[in-house]
């Protein structure tokens, strides 16, 4: 494209505000994904992470829900994975698509091994960005940023981590796994976007921030927290609940999906809590019990309970979108 081709950048307040009419932000996951953003996902080991960045690669590319939210899908995405070698890293997609691969690039080792190899932020991400811009992608996934920081930068330095996140601008839509700082033994993970490791601002560079937080690291429940949104809300803590059968995390309850397309008996669902959440009959009744709390956005419940025989029968009646409580 010429100099006297190219659009002509806004210079004056009138002009922004034209530009922001004739090109509204675009969310690709409603209040949570915003298009050309940087977002920041962070939390303690262990608490689901990496596995909620792959089912929302699968949302993006294939369509459906993220967090009870629609997705439209269709987008090339990508994921830069560096925390493990291919190797490992097929081992744990080969079980979340056991059934069938979506179009999601992976970056190949021989770039990982390129990438981690660069002495400084800029040669790092300029090889992801290279392999994003020859696969036309539109959004990225990056396991994890502290990769991004070669041997001897120190990421609590902000100068540094703001390179960092400058060099970010030059993908599309990125996704960065983040770690939290360890909690003193005895105490649970804590909320807030100061619990990232490294500098300041990890919490105030990114467009978006989010975390999830696993308060039991014995139970299979983490909470996704909304921490930072330059545009749009906040919105209250969704629980998420792994499955470990399909490998899937699941908002709200942990036996919504189960229902989905049939009613199922109280009696079967306390065997399947067994095998998915590794939970005795007790506990799994109780989560039982609490399916009538879930509400739609009427404000209507979402699960009827009837008879069948000397069971209780349990079907979806609606789409819920809280944990309802008076």
């Amino acid at each position: 494209m010429t100099a006297s081709a190219m659009p002509r950048e806004a210079a004056t307040v009138s002009e922004l505000v034209a530009q922001a009419k004739q090109n509204p932000l675009r969310w690709l996951v409603p209040d949570l994904l915003l298009e050309d953003g940087v977002h920041i996902l962070h939390g303690a080991e262990e608490s689901f992470k990496t596995m909620l960045t792959l089912q929302l690669l699968e949302a993006l590319t294939i369509g459906g829900r993220f967090l009870l939210r629609d997705v439209a899908g269709r987008l090339r995405t990508g994921i830069a994975e560096l925390e493990m070698k291919n190797t490992q890293f097929a081992h744990r997609v080969a079980e979340f698509f056991p059934n069938g691969n979506p179009d999601i690039s992976n970056l190949p080792d021989s770039l990982r091994r390129k990438a981690l190899s660069g002495r400084n932020a800029k040669d790092r991400i300029g090889i992801i960005a290279g392999w994003a811009e020859s696969e036309g992608l539109e959004f990225v996934a990056i396991d994890s940023v502290v990769k991004l920081f070669p041997p001897g930068c120190d990421p609590s330095k902000p100068d540094i981590a703001s390179d960092v996140f400058n060099e970010l601008q030059r993908l599309p839509t990125v996704w960065a796994i983040a770690h939290d700082r360890k909690p003193m033994a005895g105490f649970a993970a804590r909320l807030g976007n100061a619990e990232i490791v490294g500098s300041g601002r990890f919490a105030q560079d990114p467009d978006v921030i989010h975390q999830i937080v696993r308060p039991d690291q014995r139970a299979p429940r983490a909470d996704f927290h909304w921490g930072k949104m330059r545009a749009g809300e906040k919105f209250d803590p969704v629980p998420l609940y792994f499955d470990k059968v399909n490998y899937r995390l699941y908002p709200l309850h942990p036996y919504i999906h189960l229902l989905t397309n049939q009613p199922v008996l109280g009696s079967d669902l306390v065997i399947q809590a067994k095998l998915r959440y590794g939970w005795e009959e007790r506990w799994a009744r109780e989560h039982l019990a609490t399916l009538s709390n879930l509400r739609d956005g009427a404000g209507n419940i979402c699960v009827i309970e009837t008879m069948k025989g000397h069971q209780k029968l349990y079907a979806m009646s609606g789409t819920p979108v809280a944990s309802y409580s008076p």
